[in-house]
This record gives structure tokens, C-alpha cells and sequence, in this order.
């Protein structure tokens, strides 16, 4: 596979990411979280900010107790459908359904019979139904899946069909970028880490909203939250499975910062994420080959190519959102999801779209520590100067 970009850029990007997480730090208000990371020593709470400081020495402890990339069950290369859309894009009308339990069993059937697609998610939102999902998935699936489980009938289905039939793993968002602790996913995700489940830690920053306006420094902003999401499951329950989520974004200032997912550079940023997590070893899924049209079309398929080519060229672990999702990943269609399957399957490395991989940026780390743990990048003078120079393709 070719390079897509000088590992001297992924390694202050690291670098920096590390500083976030001593310097700025992650802000909390568990005890119980607080607890489990000031008592190894290696971290300190900050009661004037609210802030837990992380020292590097206990991030690399825990990278080197998680599981490596060669003992996870999706092997590099992996696109998938991923994602968890709240609506059904009718493709005869255009119009937004409620999902079904049909629609949900539709997509897993496709993605079971389907060469190019090795894992799934639900795909589609029904609220309250943990437990049914999860059996839907796996009647009409055997290949690898992702499921949602908070609830208590949730974690004890979702460990019922690890012990029994493996392959799984347990999504969860606890961090709320920039660098805010979701209280309330807390309890759910220690249980299910306690219980040995294997986890993913997602994170979505978004450049110019949530993370700064420049591409080396949203990935700085990606990797320290991802990181600590690693480093507290190897806190919990050292040498439990856990995949680095960091899913960096792009918000689209002209469109009233609505995130862009049809960018080359949104498949880049997810790109380079993915290569700093192989650098560390670390499982890795982020999102790539979607788009920002409402309705499938010549865009959308135009943009997927673009990212199917690109991960083609260069290598990845496991994308997901490649195939049936739309605009900002509310809707999910099931003509896009038949059409992208093709279109990655006919799609090779030799289509990828000219890219530039913009230089190291100094300012990244300094705009975060700036901002810390407030969205308040909208009105910081580093977007500002940045619109028009970053993020055009």
C-alpha cells in the first residue's frame, strides 16, 4: 500500500494528542471515574476546572495491555454499514420513514449475502428495543456486528451472544466533543466493560464547530478523546478488546455547519485516524465512502467512488456509513445501499481523487487549550483565518 502521508505528521499528532489529555485534560463530574483514574497515581483531578489530567505514562500503559489489531475478528480492509440512522429514505418518494423491524432484518440479509460488506450495525434507529435488534441481527446475519446496549436487558443479551456466538461489539459515545464526559452513559459502559464485553469508544468532533479548523489539529482533538476512552476500559478491565471510534468531521460553515461527509478531505480525516491508530496497534473503524446528498443520485455515487478508491489505495482497517446512508447520516436507503455495494465492488484504487494532506499545523494544540472543554471554535480567530484555506476538496 502506498503512504499517504510522512509518519513524522502522524507522530505530533500523537505527540500532541498527549499533551491534550496532561495539559488540557477531559472534563468530568464522576466520582466514580475520577476515582478509578486518580488512584493509579498517574492522573489528577482538577476541582477549579473540573478537568481529570491524564500523564502519557498511563496512556501508553493501557495501549499496551489492549488487545492488538491482529487479534480482532474484522481483518483490515473491512467496509461495512455501520451507523444508526433515525429515518428509512423512501426511494420511491423521497420522503422519511419510520424504521421497521423489516428494514432492519432487509439490511442484514443484503449485508450476509454481500462479498465487499464484513460487519454490520443496526442501520436504522428503533428506540426502546435493544434486545429485539440484537436478535434480528444475528437471525439473519452471522457476520460480524456492532449493537447499542445500555439497558440492563440490552448488556445481558449482548453478553449472552459473545459468550455464545462472539464476533460482537458494544458501541458507545462517552465522550461529547470537545472533551466532555457523557455522564450518562457512564453506568451502561462500566457494566459492559466490568461484564468483559468487548467496546468501541466513538467521538465525533467536528472542525470549526466542536474541534479546530485545521487538519492536523481536529485529528489531535479526535485522538485524545478516543484515548481516553481506551485508556479508562484497560483502567477497568485490563486486556478487554477495545476499538478506537474517533471519527473526526468536518463541519460545512456555508450550509450553517452541518457536517460534511461527502469531502475527499472527510475521507482523508478518517484516513490519517486510521493510520495513527495502526502506528499504535490499535483496532480501528471511522467512516468514510458516504455523502452530504439528501437522495441518492450521481453525487452520492460520485462520492462514494471517491472514498472507495481512496481506501482502496491506501489501506485501512474497518470504514463504516460506506453504503446506504445520506445527508448528515439521518436517513438510510435501501436502493443507495444495493447501488454502493456495486460501486465498491466495481470501484479500484486507480479512481482515487487528487488530495492534498495539508502540513503540520502549530496552532492546533494552542487553539485547544484555548477552548478546552467549551464548542467555542465558531468565534476563535484560528477558524476564522482557516476558512478558504483548509478543508476545500
Amino acid at each position: 500500500m502506498e503512504k499517504v502521508c510522512e509518519e513524522g505528521l502522524l507522530e505530533q499528532i500523537h505527540s500532541d494528542a498527549l499533551r491534550v489529555l496532561e495539559e488540557v485534560g477531559i472534563k468530568c463530574e464522576s466520582q466514580e471515574i475520577r476515582r478509578i483514574f486518580e488512584e493509579t497515581g498517574l492522573a489528577a483531578f482538577d476541582e477549579s476546572t473540573g478537568h481529570i489530567h491524564i500523564l502519557p505514562a498511563l496512556v501508553e500503559q493501557a495501549l499496551s495491555s489492549a488487545p492488538g489489531r491482529s487479534q480482532y475478528w474484522i481483518p483490515e480492509n473491512s467496509f461495512g454499514v455501520g451507523g444508526t440512522a433515525p429515518f428509512v429514505h423512501d426511494d420511491e418518494t423521497g420522503e422519511f420513514l419510520e424504521p421497521t423491524f423489516e428494514h432492519v432484518a432487509r439490511i442484514a440479509r443484503i449485508v450476509e449475502q454481500t462479498d465487499v460488506v464484513d460487519f454490520m450495525a443496526r442501520g436504522v434507529l428503533i428506540r426502546k428495543e435493544e434486545v429485539r435488534v440484537i436478535d434480528t441481527l444475528i437471525e439473519h446475519c452471522n457476520k460480524p456486528i456492532y449493537v447499542a446496549a445500555l439497558t440492563d436487558a440490552g448488556i445481558e443479551r449482548a453478553r449472552e451472544v459473545h459468550e455464545k456466538r462472539g464476533n460482537l461489539t458494544v458501541q458507545f459515545s462517552i465522550v461529547n466533543s470537545p472533551l466532555c464526559v457523557i455522564e450518562s452513559m457512564i453506568d451502561p459502559f462500566l457494566n459492559c466493560v466490568r461484564k468483559g464485553l468487548p467496546i468501541y469508544v466513538s467521538t465525533m468532533p467536528m472542525a470549526g464547530l466542536s474541534a479546530p479548523y485545521s487538519m492536523s489539529g481536529l485529528l489531535t482533538l479526535t485522538h485524545a478523546e478516543g484515548l481516553f476512552g481506551i485508556t479508562l476500559t484497560q483502567l477497568v478491565n485490563p486486556g478487554l478488546t477495545v476499538v478506537h471510534a474517533g471519527l473526526p468531521s468536518i463541519a460545512n460553515i456555508q450550509r450553517n455547519y452541518a457536517v460534511d461527509l461527502g469531502l475527499v478531505d472527510h475521507n482523508l480525516a478518517n484516513l490519517l485516524q486510521e493510520k495513527l491508530n495502526k502506528r499504535l496497534d490499535v483496532p480501528s473503524i471511522q467512516t468514510a465512502c458516504t455523502t452530504s446528498e439528501e437522495h441518492p443520485g450521481d453525487r452520492a455515487e460520485q462520492d462514494g467512488r471517491n472514498g472507495f478508491a481512496m481506501m482502496k489505495k491506501y489501506g485501512f482497517h474497518q470504514m463504516r456509513h460506506s453504503f446506504g446512508f445520506l445527508k448528515e447520516l439521518i436517513s438510510f436507503s435501501m436502493a443507495k445501499l444495493e447501488r454502493h455495494i456495486d460501486i465498491c465492488r466495481d470501484t479500484g484504487p486507480e479512481a482515487c481523487p487528487p488530495f492534498q494532506v495539508d502540513p503540520y499545523d502549530p496552532e492546533g494544540f494552542e487553539v485547544i487549550q484555548r477552548n478546552g472543554s467549551q464548542p467555542n471554535y465558531m468565534r476563535d480567530d484560528h477558524t476564522l483565518k482557516n476558512v478558504g484555506k483548509c478543508f476545500l476538496n
